[in-house]
């Protein structure tokens, strides 16, 4: 077994590869980074939105293609040239290919997920997509939406962002206040009505009226915790 040194040269320069090497580098790197750079501009600018899973697969290969050729000397510049000209190829092919049938473009870019409807969270879409719920509040908070009273409808993209249908004014309705359950001025209530008006579930934003003194109900979504709703307006 070979006697292991602790070699600074080995480290920062590598074995047998000259100080020189990092002219190749640095020549390899610019050829790869403007390559790139062209078939990027090629693919347009749907290339370069927000990514779906299937095109965040190829950005990884493409990714892993470039930074080798960049400082392995045993890789040529043609080889990797060529692998991101086929993973930019396929990218344009499918594109064409999703924008042309509905099938295929569900397959491979999936669909958006309602998480939120009419006010109301959906928690089976939020577990089935392994959302919780204070990334659901920060994603909101995040458009200016106070409680849930305002969202008619919200989705998780393909993505991965979320994208907000609120109310009208004049339709906005009370909610589910979109506080953390951490916020010391959250005050969650789970035996009787401390006083007469509206509750908001603290697990789906279901919102009922109840008279002071009354015992709070279990929510049809099984929680048994609530709290003061939201006013509508």
């Amino acid at each position: 077994m070979e006697q292991y040194t602790f070699d600074l040269k080995n480290i920062f320069l590598g074995k047998d590869l000259p100080p020189l090497f990092f002219l190749e580098i640095i020549f390899r790197t610019v050829v790869m980074y403007l390559y790139t750079l062209f078939l990027i501009r090629m693919l347009g600018k749907r290339g370069v939105r927000q990514l779906t899973f299937f095109e965040f697969a190829l950005i990884i290969a493409l990714g892993s293609a470039v930074g080798d050729v960049m400082f392995y000397p045993d890789v040529p510049l043609l080889h990797g040239m060529a692998v991101i000209t086929v993973v930019s190829i396929m990218q344009y092919a499918f594109s064409v290919i999703t924008e042309k049938n509905r099938k295929i473009e569900r397959v491979l870019e999936s669909v958006p997920t309602r998480m939120i409807c009419d006010g109301k969270l959906d928690l089976e879409a939020m577990h089935k997509e392994r959302m919780s719920q204070n990334e659901v509040y920060s994603w909101l908070r995040d458009h200016d939406i106070n409680h849930l009273g305002e969202v008619h409808r919200a989705y998780l993209e393909p993505s991965g962002s979320l994208s907000v249908i609120k109310f009208s004014k004049k339709k906005i309705r009370p909610g589910l206040l979109l506080i953390p359950r951490e916020d010391p001025d959250f005050t969650a209530y789970d035996q009787d009505a401390p006083e007469s008006g509206l509750y908001a579930c603290w697990d789906c934003g279901n919102v009922i009226e109840q008279e002071q003194g009354k015992r709070l109900e279990t929510c049809e979504c099984g929680s048994k915790v609530w709290t003061i709703a939201a006013e509508g307006d």
